[in-house]
């Protein structure tokens, strides 16, 4: 039933027998660079992107405080409008510094309006209710552009 084996033993070392080794090949130089380019295009798409969100939430920020001035106004709360304009012109210039170069210029007029809004508060009351309704409504329109 069973052979039996040779008489050698078996060594306690075995010999290894070398492997084969095959020199990896590199791709073509136009490829490593290509998909380089790609991925860093694609992070700074993704950056544009989270940035514009950015401003975008500054701005419904300033819609907000806009908001808050008018209700104020209405109460004839001088001191806190005063107060909701100036973190609504902080909200724009977060908005400002995250915009894109094509929309910076809106943002720049909206701040220079809630300025002169601003100045007017303690000298000119009347009638800002309906500047800040139109200042609104102009921001959100801008908003409603990234949709």
């Amino acid at each position: 039933m069973f052979t039996p084996q040779s008489a050698t033993a078996p060594s306690p070392h075995p010999t290894a027998t070398p492997l084969a080794t095959v020199a990896p090949t590199s791709p073509p130089a136009t490829v490593l660079p290509l998909a380089e380019g790609i991925a860093r295009q694609e992070l700074n798409d993704q950056r544009a992107q989270i940035n514009q969100l950015w401003s975008v939430i500054y701005l419904y920020k300033a819609v907000n405080q806009l908001t808050d001035a008018e209700a104020l106004l209405r109460a004839n709360d001088l001191q806190n409008v005063d107060q909701s304009l100036i973190a609504a012109d902080d909200s724009l210039a977060l908005a400002y510094d995250q915009a894109d170069q094509p929309d910076q210029n809106p943002i720049k007029e909206l701040r220079r309006q809630i300025g002169v809004i601003h100045s007017d508060v303690f000298i000119r009351p009347e009638g800002l209710d309906e500047r800040l309704a139109q200042l609104r409504q102009t921001m959100l329109a801008l908003i409603d552009e990234h949709r």
